[in-house]
């Protein structure tokens, strides 16, 4: 089924989310990786590559991914979650959406505040900021800080659905996954 039913995400929201969800490890290993090579050589310029194409990737997928969750459903969780538990849910959710498009932007700045061509899949975006040096050294802070946040929240959403799966015997991860054995 490709929409969403009452208990289960269809496959377009499930390819939406594990898409992001690969792409959004991929920038954090690729940057988190970098640093194993010295500056200057090819192997960590493949890394810094790496990180820019996976974060445009996250970018790229964000607006149709949020578009088809705000015209569909999501599926109810059984059994259902206090309501506390489900705020705290709903703004884990809106703050990783938040971040996939703040650190895309906040790289493409930095990246044409320094004079770089942000370069998707060989094809060269368009200049979309206009920011000094200085400024792009301020925002690289401010990614870097954000950056740090995603990772943690990444960590604290996996490890949710786990808790959930496991302890709780809810269905919030198998309403994403399908059964598992």
């Amino acid at each position: 089924m490709l929409k969403n039913s009452q208990h289960s995400y269809g496959r377009l929201a499930r390819a939406f989310h594990w898409l992001s969800a690969l792409a959004v490890i991929a920038a954090l290993a690729f940057i988190e990786f970098k640093g194993i090579a010295p500056k200057g050589t090819p192997l960590r310029d493949f890394m810094k590559s790496g990180h820019f194409q996976a974060g445009l990737i996250v970018l790229l997928l964000l607006l149709p991914r949020l578009l088809w969750r705000l015209g569909n459903r999501v599926p109810d969780i059984s059994p259902a979650p206090h309501r506390h538990a489900m705020l705290l849910a709903h703004a884990a959710h809106w703050a990783l959406y938040a971040l996939m498009a703040a650190l895309p932007l906040l790289g493409i700045a930095i990246l044409q505040g320094n004079g770089k061509d942000v370069v998707l899949l060989g094809m060269t975006l368009p200049v979309i900021f206009h920011i000094d040096p200085a400024s792009a050294r301020d925002l690289k802070e401010l990614h870097e800080t954000l950056g740090n946040v995603m990772l943690w929240l990444v960590i604290l959403h996996a490890g949710a659905a786990i808790w959930h799966h496991r302890f709780v015997k809810d269905d919030t991860l198998t309403r994403l996954t399908g059964p598992l054995r």
